[in-house]
């Protein structure tokens, strides 16, 4: 009768167990109607045949009515349909429904679980368990192979593909223009629009001061005197003028270097606050802006650049995982430690987490405990009539088959007194 069910194959010493206490509750009832046939035909021989039949009449009693009571549970006796017999299977939604809003009312209250999360105190046993040899070596393997799997699943060009539309969907709605006029003001703010022009002085020093710019400058210059051509001054005037203007140039520079008050500051100051001014109010360079943005957005070679990207944060990941001296595993056993180091070390820390358990389980079984319910009740309504009565029966089917036993003695036990004092009392 079990071999249909996957569940029940999985465990085939409780259908064992099921066996022998049935065979056995069974076998009894055999034996006490035997029993009874030899005390009828042998009561001649004896008077204490009277007591044997008395006795193995109504152990019969007993073990039929047990038989059938335990039978009516789940299925109807030989087959026939008895009233209030197949209890189980006739009742199944209303008995998944009462079960579910049982197990919703009192197994799923949350004063019930914060008592129990308050015994078991989390934060104490994490602090205990990552106290053990060898359990930070473990975590970290477990969450190294959590990431692995995690990795794997978005290795998929189809999710490279959510990615990439989410990032262009993210930059088709930014406001780059407005996005821009905040960033120059709060470099203007904090002063540091100047250390950038620091940088770009001194870069522009550097250039005037390589012999081939200077080069390059003089060539430029001997071109615009042609007059000079003539008297084959060109060349040499053009050099003349390149040094006078790069010394001139780089002495200037300098002094804006170091000096705050220095023109080219102020109006690479006032040219700043301008752009950001028309950035933010100007709608013919906003509308410019958001064109470039437009224009950048549908570009292919973005597009191949996310791809790229996502794929190479897939790969520097994966590699890193799998490398010997990984950097995210490292991270990980530090964090791990630290964690084991502030459980044992920081009680306030451990109460906090303490009551962020607490708050996350009230949260939670408030919120699905009726959903619980429901589920339960959905998947015993679920089950068909046979795999139900399969399974109750192989979980308390041993514990019913001892019920038959016991009313197969206590009934024979009754028999044997009323037959006594019958006999006693001469009725």
């Amino acid at each position: 009768m079990f071999t249909g069910d996957p569940i029940l194959q999985a465990d085939p010493a409780k259908v064992l167990r099921l066996r022998r206490a049935r065979t056995f509750a069974t076998s009894l009832l055999v034996i006490v109607t035997l029993l009874y046939v030899l005390a009828l035909r042998l009561d001649h021989l004896h008077p204490a045949m009277g007591y044997v039949a008395a006795f193995s009449e109504a152990a019969m009693i007993g073990a039929l009515a047990d038989w059938f009571a335990v039978v009516a549970l789940f299925r109807y006796p030989m087959g026939v349909p008895i009233p209030h017999t197949a209890i189980i299977p006739r009742n199944k939604n209303r008995i998944a429904d009462n079960l579910g809003a049982f197990i919703e009312t009192h197994f799923l209250q949350p004063e019930q679980l914060l008592a129990r999360i308050d015994a078991f105190d989390p934060a104490r046993r994490l602090s205990i368990w990552l106290a053990r040899p060898g359990a930070k070596r473990e975590l970290t393997e477990q969450a190294a192979y959590f990431l692995k799997f995690v990795l794997g699943t978005l290795d998929d060009p189809r999710l490279a593909a959510i990615a990439r539309e989410l990032v262009l969907k993210a930059l088709g709605t930014a406001d780059f223009a407005g996005s821009a006029a905040t960033l120059i003001k709060v470099l203007r703010e904090d002063g540091r629009h100047q250390q950038v022009l620091d940088g770009v002085l001194r870069v522009l020093l550097g250039k005037l001061e390589d012999p081939k710019t200077q080069v390059w400058l003089s060539g430029l210059l001997a071109k615009e005197f042609d007059v000079l051509r003539w008297v084959a001054l060109d060349e040499a005037g053009g050099r003349y003028l390149a040094r006078k203007l790069v010394t001139a140039a780089m002495l200037e520079l300098d002094h804006a270097l170091v000096q705050p008050d220095h023109m080219l500051r102020h109006a690479f100051d006032d040219q700043l606050r301008q752009l950001a001014s028309d950035l933010a109010e100007d709608p013919a360079l906003r509308e410019k802006v958001q064109t470039w943005r437009d224009m950048l957005i549908t570009a292919p070679a973005l597009h191949d650049k996310l791809d790229g990207l996502w794929r190479s944060l897939l790969d520097g990941l994966q590699n890193d995982l799998t490398h010997e001296n990984s950097q995210i595993r490292s991270r990980v056993g530090a964090a791990i430690k630290q964690l084991g180091l502030r459980l044992h070390e920081d009680q306030a820390f451990a109460e906090w987490l303490n009551q962020q358990i607490r708050d996350f389980a009230a949260r939670s079984i408030i919120r699905y405990r009726s959903e619980i319910g429901r589920f339960i009740a959905d998947q015993l309504k679920a089950w068909d009539n046979r795999v139900l009565v399969a399974r109750l029966e192989l979980n308390v089917g041993v514990d019913l088959q001892f019920i038959r036993v016991n009313g197969t003695l206590v009934g024979g036990a009754v028999g044997l007194l009323i037959y006594s004092v019958r006999h006693v009392f001469g009725f």
